[in-house]
């Protein structure tokens, strides 16, 4: 001991006599401790520290000392889809709904009788199976859509078991695009 500060020592110090105590006045050691694995975990060895890497997620009922830290990344919305959980994922993020797309101009359909009504609706029905199947035969086993989540995209992605999960800030889609290299497609086509 040269007194020289570990890096985790370093930031302990730091901000347990910065904001930590102001705000949680009685709990600074407890949350320094965790704040400082959290920074070190994360810490580049040739860039600088973005303060973006390490976010904070308050769950509701859980108090203080419940704190802890996880490598990854938390949202507080819960899936869409029957799949809740998948490992070992093949991830398609997309920034437009999860949803049949509209054309840009209004048209108007002429149906005479109950049959063309019924193979109008079937050939959307198929539309949207041929999209979510396509993305189960590319290994697509999670969709993250940064817009709302059709009915039938739904129930065609629980049939291709896909998980789905709606993320309505753009920033957080930004963010796990970043963690996990992805680029964002703007639709689905």
């Amino acid at each position: 001991n040269s007194g020289v500060l570990s890096s985790k020592q370093w930031y302990q110090r730091r901000v347990r006599g910065t904001s930590v105590a102001s705000k949680q006045d009685g709990y600074e050691d407890f949350l320094a401790e965790i704040i400082a694995d959290a920074c070190v975990s994360i810490m580049p060895t040739k860039r600088t520290f973005n303060v973006d890497h390490v976010r904070t997620c308050k769950i509701l009922g859980a108090g203080v000392l419940s704190t802890t830290s996880l490598q990854g990344m938390v949202f507080r919305r819960t899936v869409e889809s029957d799949i809740t959980s998948v490992r070992d994922t093949k991830i398609a993020v997309f920034s437009c709904p999860f949803d049949i797309g509209t054309t840009e101009t209004k048209g108007t359909v002429l149906i005479n009788n109950a049959d063309e009504l019924k193979n109008f609706s079937m050939d959307e029905e198929k539309l949207i199976e041929n999209q979510v199947k396509a993305l189960a035969d590319a290994g697509i086993t999670c969709v993250v859509s940064g817009g709302k989540v059709g009915d039938m995209m739904m129930h065609f992605a629980n049939k291709f078991n896909i998980m789905v999960v709606r993320l309505m800030s753009k920033w957080d889609l930004r963010r796990l695009c970043r963690s996990i290299s992805a680029t964002a497609l703007p639709n689905l086509t």
